[in-house]
């Protein structure tokens, strides 16, 4: 797909955002319709879609190929850990600096990456964004949980083994075997995969409508992680991943899950460790609307 076929389904993206961030500010949807539907969302519509997602491909994969498709992914995320680090080193943030670490170190890797990989390439891109949850997850929840704790975060399986983990595994067991799958659970299954995209974004728009647009804007340093966030991030990656595979699907699609905005877990993680949470969610809408520029951009150059 070229770039200018993708605008349209960004622009989509963008109002839908938009509508789920008047309902919010207009009390249309409070913070338990935000919280319900995202459960909802990660649990059951992305599950579905994960599992759809080697139902309606034709890709296979020997050993030795899925082994390069999950070190190409461990780059994607990897990446922006490192760089979070040394730049939390440069800049001297104090207090702040677990909170920036985790704004540039972890993508928006389900809600946003998942459905543009998915207008650009299809099922076997899904398949592949959805196996990044086997880093992501590992990585955030051990050293991501070791930074906001100060140092003494305790590591819980169950943070980790996620619904959408637990699904990457079943589908990774359904690619490799190829069991017959009853053509009442793949209609159901595609069915709920299609509302991802559309409530994905709705959620986005609504966990944001309690941080003011100007408020987000003001900081200078928000700008800074932004840009190695959207731009540094999946550049380096795309230099990267092409020194280990050259699939054009593998190597577009970890470009994107790097080309990401900072995820809204680490707002809720902000909360849940007792820190600044207004910061980590400025930091997430002013990433998330620079995002709708930088994305296709960053697919331009790299297409």
């Amino acid at each position: 797909m070229e770039v200018s076929a993708l605008m349209p389904k960004m622009v989509i993206f963008v109002v839908l955002m938009v509508i789920g961030y008047l309902c919010a500010r207009t009390k249309f949807a409070g913070r338990e319709f935000t919280r319900d539907a995202s459960k909802m969302v990660i649990n059951v519509f992305m599950t579905a879609t994960i599992i759809n997602s080697v139902l309606v491909t034709d890709t296979r994969l020997s050993g030795r190929e899925l082994a390069v498709v999950m070190l190409a992914l461990s780059i994607a995320i990897v990446v922006g850990w490192i760089l979070a680090a040394a730049s939390c080193r440069v800049m001297g943030l104090a207090e702040r600096s677990p909170l920036f670490e985790l704004l540039i170190g972890v993508m928006n890797n389900m809600f946003i990456a998942l459905p543009v990989v998915e207008e650009l390439f299809g099922s076997e891109a899904v398949f592949y964004c959805s196996l990044s949850c086997i880093p992501f997850n590992i990585i955030l929840y051990t050293y991501g949980v070791y930074r906001l704790h100060g140092g003494r975060g305790a590591v819980r399986l169950k943070d980790i083994f996620t619904v959408p983990l637990l699904a990457t595994f079943a589908a990774l067991i359904i690619f490799m075997a190829q069991p017959p799958i009853p053509g009442v659970l793949r209609e159901l299954a595609d069915s709920l995969s299609a509302a991802t995209m559309p409530l994905s974004m709705i959620v986005i728009g609504s966990s944001l409508g309690s941080v003011g647009l100007l408020d987000a804007f003001k900081n200078w340093k928000l700008y800074i992680m932004c840009f190695i966030r959207l731009l540094l991030c999946p550049m380096l990656v795309w230099l990267l991943v092409g020194l280990v595979t050259q699939d054009i699907v593998l190597m577009v699609t970890s470009t994107i899950i790097a080309a990401s905005p900072s995820g809204v877990i680490v707002s809720v993680l902000a909360i849940q460790y007792d820190r600044d949470a207004v910061f980590t969610s400025e930091g997430i809408l002013l990433s998330t609307v620079f995002s709708m520029l930088t994305i296709p951009l960053v697919i331009y150059i790299i297409m």
